[in-house]
């Protein structure tokens, strides 16, 4: 199937709608469109089936930094071993929600935060992580209609939930709204269920390279963002891949 695809040098970004998604899935996607799920990593945490995106260079820069510190943080649930136990980790989610655990939020939030700050073999690892998915992923532009298929007033299903706020601002991009439990510039989705069909699905490259991380690489440089304050966990990610 065909996919219309656009250079990201051609495009107005600063307000544009962008997803992203491993290139396996192109074909899929050019065929059925995107449609919403809940991912291994959001299961237990989102309640609905959804369809995320960020908004802006920002707000993809942003997206990066949370699932850098996403990755160090859940590095915590991980059983011995190279990959995840998703089952242990579901456990995990379940039990942060319950009032007793509140009381030791504090001192997990402290450990994470030693770890994230700290323990430098906790960040190669998600850096590495990071890396490949990057390595692997291409951008999607989305023309979505506000009301239609989301909405600026929809809610933060994780932030809306029980969750330690101390513990959610973790994880979370450093231009989060805990305050509110609207959805952040970074961390949009449409309303559950929608289906975004193929028409409405752009590819982006940057010459004749669909790699997520070379189109992030050129919205940083192109763009006035100042990713060592906007997004600091990238930043230290891009570093240490020598890539800024």
């Amino acid at each position: 199937m065909w996919m219309q695809t656009k250079d990201i040098q051609n495009i107005d970004i600063q307000f544009a709608f962008f997803h992203y998604t491993n290139k396996n899935n192109i074909k899929s996607i050019a065929k059925k469109g995107l449609l919403p799920k809940i991912g291994d990593s959001a299961t237990g945490i989102e309640t609905t089936e959804k369809i995320f995106f960020a908004i802006g260079p920002k707000g993809v820069c942003s997206i990066f930094d949370s699932w850098i510190r996403w990755l160090i943080a859940k590095r915590l649930t991980d059983l011995p071993g190279e990959k995840a136990d998703i089952p242990f980790y579901r456990f995990c989610t379940f039990i942060m929600r319950l009032p007793l655990i509140h009381y030791f939020v504090a001192i997990i939030v402290n450990i994470v935060v030693w770890l994230e700050f700290k323990f430098k073999p906790f960040k190669i690892k998600s850096f590495k992580i990071m890396k490949e998915i990057l390595d692997n992923s291409c951008f999607l532009l989305l023309n979505l209609e506000e009301e239609k298929e989301f909405s600026y007033k929809d809610i933060d299903e994780v932030k809306a939930q029980k969750f330690n706020k101390k513990l959610l601002k973790t994880v979370y991009a450093k231009q989060n709204k805990m305050n509110s439990k609207k959805m952040d510039y970074w961390n949009m989705h449409t309303f559950s269920n929608v289906i975004i069909p193929p028409q409405k699905i752009t590819l982006i490259k940057l010459n004749n390279s669909y790699k997520c991380l070379d189109i992030l690489l050129w919205m940083i440089k192109n763009n006035e963002i100042d990713i060592k304050v906007l997004s600091p966990f990238l930043y230290e990610f891009l570093q240490y891949y020598k890539l800024l």
